[in-house]
């Protein structure tokens, strides 16, 4: 990961983006509020100065494949795209990765028809089929259904989230796994008939609070699964994680992302909206279903003293962020700035 340092933004700039990022409400969420504790110069750095760093790695994915398929399957192929096991051979390759760089260069976002216009030239370049005799015999060489799928495939990767085909069958017979389990299934709210209202289930659930306290900031979540269950009188909150540790070691992985702090904001958020938004002041129960690289599954439920002691811990870390936000001072982390450290 790169630093960006002061040094390397232009004052002018810098100033721009900082007047820019307090002129308008931010909304803290879990990952906002990791990395501001972990470093306030990389929350600088990609919340305000912009410099965002865009490598995904391979949790982050499968995680994201795993939510999709569970919870949104429908949106599978607006979000992946299945890496090409099929590839052309390395000269017919190099000709359409050629053309892939021409088309972006001519502001193609996509796969169309234009690719024949280039076909010719760049084969040429590459000295590539020039034994056939006619122009048609070499067009007809590169436009095999296989080289216009691989093309196609260049321009998906780029808006999409690729993944291999041992990533999609590992999610995916998680995801049978999941919905073969009928304690789970309830628990999220899945096997309810459909003429059911006791029940309600809530997928990919986007809360906001603008306003919180005296915060100079508004706190956002998007909650993996609420199931507001009016025959138990509760709120079930699950966040579906994907460990790549045993499921027997998930509680190091708690303290060890600050996963405490994602349930702890989440309860926040549906402690107070709960009764505008779902009409009903239940309590809210917090799991991780939780899914290890041996597909094993299971709900792991945070007890009420233990959702209370993470609730005054949360408040903590939200004066120390509220701190930065109010000095504009995201140099040092919070107890380096309000005093001398002592160890």
């Amino acid at each position: 990961m790169k630093l960006i340092s002061k040094s390397d933004v232009p004052l002018l700039e810098r100033i721009r983006l900082e007047d820019e990022f307090f002129s308008q409400p931010f909304m803290m969420s879990y990952s906002g509020l990791n990395k501001l504790l972990f470093s306030p110069v990389l929350f600088h750095q990609h919340y305000i100065l912009k410099q965002r760093d865009d490598v995904v790695d391979k949790p982050m994915v499968e995680g994201k494949l795993l939510h999709c398929l569970l919870l949104n399957p429908e949106e599978f192929e607006n979000e992946f795209v299945l890496m090409s096991s099929d590839m052309p051979s390395d000269g017919p390759r190099k000709v359409l990765d050629k053309i892939y760089e021409i088309m972006k260069a001519n502001g193609k976002s996509e796969m169309d028809g234009t690719f024949m216009d280039h076909i010719l030239d760049v084969l040429k370049e590459q000295n590539l089929y020039q034994s056939l005799k006619t122009d048609d015999q070499r067009i007809d060489k590169m436009t095999t259904e296989k080289n216009i799928k691989y093309l196609d495939y260049k321009f998906q990767a780029e808006r999409k989230t690729v993944v291999d085909q041992d990533m999609y069958d590992f999610a995916k017979n998680t995801v049978e796994t999941i919905k073969s389990n009928s304690k789970l299934m309830d628990i999220m709210g899945f096997n309810q008939d459909s003429l059911t209202t006791n029940i309600k289930q809530y997928n990919e659930l986007d809360l906001v609070c603008l306003e919180f306290e005296d915060y100079s900031f508004g706190i956002r979540g998007i909650i993996d699964n609420l199931v507001v269950d009016h025959d138990a009188k509760v709120i079930r909150v699950n966040d579906l994680k994907k460990s790549s540790k045993s499921i027997g070691q998930f509680e190091e992985s708690i303290d060890y992302y600050n996963y405490w702090m994602q349930a702890a904001l989440y309860r926040l958020l549906v402690n107070h909206i709960k009764e505008t938004t779902f009409g009903v002041d239940y309590p809210v129960e917090f799991r991780f279903i939780v899914v290890d690289p041996y597909m094993q599954v299971a709900p792991i439920r945070i007890s009420e003293d233990t959702q209370k002691y993470w609730a005054l811990e949360l408040e903590d870390k939200l004066e120390q962020a509220n701190y930065h936000f109010k000095e504009r001072d995201f140099s040092l982390p919070y107890e380096f700035l309000t005093g001398e450290y002592v160890i």
